[in-house]
């Protein structure tokens, strides 16, 4: 039998090259679609004891799927850093300051309140007791159910709202802050 690349008797999807005397080490990927039909030893071309089994798919599948592998890992991690750091950054509504204690047992309080009943003093409460804009927003936007609502007031609603919880408790530290923010309507 003459030199040349044959069909690889253990591996469908391959093809290995005949020296002319003996299989050598070299082997090439089919370019079929299908793998051709079960291959089987013949005289033209035993398989000869230095001819390493071949594995299903060959070397090459298991890269590509070790390629494959890392880049679904990589994606992975970029989307979880991606969520991680949306997470940090602040919402459209959300306050730089942390509303301290009293402003969170106000709020608390006030979103306690069943809907169906006002919560005028609890509200005055949480003007009373969160000193700046910053720490009443981040109260609000924790317990938006104190103004009856499902989530908290946008920045564009803000001025609006502060001048609902603000009308009457001008005086209060809050209400100051907002009102040289020129926050208050």
């Amino acid at each position: 039998m003459p030199a040349g690349w044959l069909p690889d008797p253990q591996d469908p999807w391959t093809e290995r090259f005949w020296d002319g005397r003996k299989w050598t080490g070299q082997t090439r990927v089919v370019a079929e679609k299908q793998p051709p039909a079960k291959r089987t030893e013949t005289a033209a071309h035993p398989l000869t004891p230095e001819q390493p089994a071949a594995r299903p798919g060959g070397r090459r599948s298991g890269i590509v799927f070790l390629i494959g592998t890392a880049v679904v890992l990589g994606l992975i991690v970029v989307a979880v850093a991606t969520m991680d750091r949306q997470s940090d950054e602040p919402s459209e509504t959300s306050a730089v300051a942390a509303p301290g204690p009293a402003c969170v047992s106000a709020f608390e309080a006030a979103a306690a309140v069943p809907l169906d009943q006002i919560n005028d003093t609890e509200m005055v409460r949480t003007v009373q007791e969160c000193t700046t804009v910053d720490e009443w927003s981040a109260g609000i936007e924790r317990y938006p159910e104190a103004l009856g609502m499902t989530q908290a007031p946008t920045r564009a609603e803000l001025p609006m709202t502060l001048g609902t919880v603000c009308s009457g408790n001008e005086s209060a530290a809050m209400c100051q802050d907002a009102s040289a923010q020129g926050l208050l309507q």
